[in-house]
């Protein structure tokens, strides 16, 4: 059963990174899951604004304010995306 649950896990990382690869017009290889959002990957507020709206879309999750705070890595959104979707 726990192997699953990793399956899962690893399938909503490709996703969400394939995502954001999509998002910027890169492929989803050219995305390293510790890069920075900001620092790495070049977003703004307006484009993170964007990225959420579609990943919000996408997978059925809604960030809140305390959790966008958080958010400063491919890593970091990939969870906040699992723990959401858990709710």
């Amino acid at each position: 059963m726990a192997q699953i649950i990793i399956d899962n896990k690893n399938s909503l990382q490709t996703d969400v990174i394939a995502e954001i690869a999509k998002h910027l017009g890169v492929t989803p290889q050219d995305i390293d899951i510790n890069a920075g959002l900001s620092d790495d990957l070049g977003l703004g507020p307006v484009e993170m604004a964007d990225l959420l709206a579609a990943i919000s879309q996408k997978f059925g999750v809604n960030f809140n304010s305390s959790e966008l705070a958080t958010l400063k890595t491919v890593h970091d959104l990939v969870v906040s995306v699992e723990d959401l979707s858990l709710e």
